[in-house]
C-alpha cells in the first residue's frame, strides 16, 4: 500500500520505508533477465533494459529517503502570493497577445501567401528554445548567489528579453523576417530562463497545504496579464507599439517578484557541484525515474498541443465568418473573443483553485479536456460570431479550471523538491512541446486540406481537420492522466492565506 504524505496525497511508486521491499523486487527482476538470457544469449549478461531500469529504480528510493520540506515552511499572506505570481502576470501578457495575436499579424507582414507555415515556424522555435529550462534548473537548484537560487535566473532572463524586444521591434520595421526568427528565439530563451526560475520560486515557498489556492491565484494572474495584453494589443495598440509595452511590463512587474522572494543564500551545507553527467540526465524523464510526474509531463503535453489550435483562430474568422464585417476585421474580433475567454479563464481559475481542496486535482484536469474537445467540435458546426464567443467562453471557463489544477499537481507529484526547479522546467518543456508539435501537426494540416486555388483564404474543409485535430490533442490529455496516481481523492487544504499558522500547525503539509 502507498503510504500518504503530509499534504494527504498518497506518495507515488516507492516510499523510503519500502526502500528493501524495491531492492529485493530489483534483485528478482535481474536474477529474471538473467535467467532469460541464459537460455536464449551465449553471454548469459542482464539486459541494458533491465539494468537501466533497474538503476532508475534505485535512484527514485533514494530521491523519496530525503526530508519533507514542507513540514517545516510556513504559510504565506495572499499579498506576498500575489506579488511573487506578478511574474505570472508579464508571462501571461506576453505569452497569450503575441502567440494569437502579434505573431500571426506579424507572420502575414513578411512573409505574404505563406503565413500559416512561417507562424507554424515560428512556434516550433518558441518549442525549441524550451530546451534551456533543464539546464537552466539544474544551475538554478545548485545556484549558490547571495541573491538566492531562484532570482538571479529570473532577473537575467528578464534583462535579456528586454533587449531581444528591442531588438524585434527593428527586424520587423525593416521587414528582415528571417532575422525577426532568430531573435524570437533568444527572446523565448531568455522568457523560459525567467519563467523556471519562477516556477521553483513558487515551489520553494508556499507549502504544500496552500499550493492549490496558489495554483489557481497563479492562473488567474496569467490570465489577467492575458488579458490586458489582449485589450491593449487588440484596440489600443498598434502592432508595432507592442514591444514598448512588453518592455514596460518587465520594468513593472518584476520588483513586485523581487519584494516578495525574500530568498536567502543557499547553505553551504546544502550547496552541491555542477556534473555535466546529471545535465545531460536532467533531459531524461521516464516513468521509472519520475513516477506520476512523468504521467503529467505527457498528458500536459497533449493539452497544449490542444491549446496550440486557438493560435488559427484569427484565420477562422478571417476565413468561416458569414459576416464581412467579422471576416474584415478579424485582428479585432479575436480580440474580443480571447479577451472575454482569458477573462473567463483567470475568474474560474481563482474560484477552482479553492475547488482542488474538495475534489483533488484529476478530477477537473478532466473536466477541462472534455469542455475543450467539445469546444472544437462546436467551431465546425457555427459560423456566427456570437456563437463563437459562447463557444470561446466555455473554452476560456476549462482553461480556467486546468490552470487552478495543473502546477500544485505537478508539484504534488515532484520526485525531489530539492531538484524542483530542473524537473518544473521538463513540466514547463511539456507545454512548450505541445505548442510546437501541435503547429506541426495542424499549420500543413489548414495549407493542405484548406487550399484553394486563385485565393489566399483557407476553405471551411481545411478548419475542419484542424478543430478535429483539437479534439484528438485533448483526448490525449485525458487518457495519459490515467496512469497518475495523485489527485483523486479530496485532500486537506488550508484556504487561509493570513501567513499566520494556528499553534502547533506551523507550516504543516496536510492542513492546520
Amino acid at each position: 500500500m502507498p503510504r500518504k504524505g503530509s499534504s494527504g496525497h498518497r506518495e507515488p511508486l516507492i516510499a523510503a520505508g519500502d526502500k528493501e521491499a524495491a531492492e529485493r523486487e530489483h534483485g528478482t527482476a535481474v536474477r529474471s533477465e538473467e535467467g532469460r538470457a541464459t537460455g536464449g544469449e551465449a553471454s548469459g549478461a542482464p539486459s541494458l533494459r533491465a539494468t537501466r531500469s533497474s538503476e532508475d529504480r534505485e535512484q527514485w528510493v533514494d530521491m523519496r529517503e530525503g526530508p519533507n520540506d514542507d513540514e517545516e515552511k510556513p504559510s504565506v499572506s495572499w499579498a506576498r502570493i500575489v506579488c511573487i505570481n506578478a511574474h505570472a502576470f508579464n508571462y501571461g501578457l506576453f505569452y497569450a497577445s503575441v502567440g494569437v495575436i502579434l505573431l500571426p499579424v506579424e507572420a502575414a507582414n513578411m512573409f505574404e501567401g505563406n503565413e500559416a507555415i512561417a507562424l507554424a515556424a515560428m512556434l516550433v522555435l518558441g518549442g525549441i528554445s524550451q530546451l534551456i529550462s533543464p539546464v537552466a534548473g539544474y544551475s538554478s537548484d545548485r545556484c549558490a548567489h547571495k541573491w538566492g537560487k531562484r532570482m538571479p535566473f529570473i532577473l537575467a532572463g528578464n534583462a535579456t528579453l528586454f533587449v531581444c524586444l528591442g531588438c524585434m521591434y527593428l527586424a520587423r520595421t525593416y521587414l528582415y523576417g528571417y532575422s525577426y526568427m532568430v531573435l524570437l528565439f533568444f527572446a523565448m530563451l531568455s522568457l523560459n530562463v525567467a519563467y523556471t526560475g519562477f516556477a521553483g520560486l513558487v515551489s520553494d515557498t508556499v507549502p504544500a497545504h496552500q499550493m492549490g489556492v496558489t495554483s489557481g491565484i497563479m492562473g488567474g494572474m496569467t490570465a489577467a496579464g492575458a488579458v490586458c495584453g489582449l485589450l491593449g494589443l487588440g484596440f489600443g495598440l498598434e502592432t508595432d507599439e507592442a514591444y514598448g509595452a512588453y518592455a514596460l511590463s518587465l520594468l513593472a512587474t518584476t520588483p513586485f517578484t523581487w519584494a516578495a522572494a525574500r530568498e536567502e543564500q543557499l547553505e553551504e551545507a546544502r550547496q552541491r557541484p555542477w556534473v555535466g553527467e546529471e545535465v545531460t540526465r536532467a533531459y531524461y524523464i521516464s516513468p521509472e525515474s519520475h513516477g506520476d510526474f512523468f504521467w503529467v509531463f505527457c498528458s500536459r503535453t497533449g493539452y497544449y498541443m490542444a491549446v496550440s489550435t486557438q493560435i488559427y483562430i484569427l484565420y477562422y474568422l478571417r476565413d468561416c465568418m458569414t459576416d464581412p464585417e467579422i471576416s474584415g476585421n478579424a485582428k479585432m474580433y479575436t480580440s474580443i473573443l480571447c479577451i472575454l475567454s482569458q477573462g473567463c479563464s483567470g475568474v474560474v481559475s481563482l474560484v477552482a483553485g479553492h475547488a482542488t481542496a474538495r475534489f483533488g486535482y484529476k478530477p477537473l484536469i478532466y473536466a477541462a479536456c472534455t469542455c475543450m474537445a467539445a469546444v472544437y467540435v462546436g467551431y465546425t458546426l457555427v459560423h456566427t460570431f456570437p456563437l463563437v464567443v459562447a463557444l470561446g467562453v466555455v473554452y476560456g471557463s476549462s482553461n480556467g479550471v486546468y490552470l487552478a489544477a495543473d502546477y500544485a499537481l505537478a508539484v504534488a507529484c515532484l520526485p525531489n523538491k530539492e531538484d524542483g526547479a530542473k524537473d518544473l522546467a521538463l513540466w514547463g518543456i511539456a507545454a512548450f512541446l505541445g505548442t510546437m508539435f501541435g503547429p506541426c501537426i495542424t499549420g500543413p494540416t489548414l495549407a493542405v486540406l484548406g487550399k484553394q486555388e486563385g485565393s489566399a483564404a483557407y476553405s471551411f474543409k481545411g478548419y475542419v481537420g484542424v478543430m478535429m485535430l483539437g479534439v484528438v490533442y485533448s483526448f490525449l490529455a485525458a487518457v495519459f492522466l490515467f496512469k497518475v496516481r495523485h489527485g483523486y481523492a479530496p485532500h486537506p487544504e488550508r484556504t487561509d492565506l493570513s501567513g499566520e499558522d494556528e499553534e502547533g500547525g506551523q507550516g504543516g503539509g496536510g492542513g492546520a
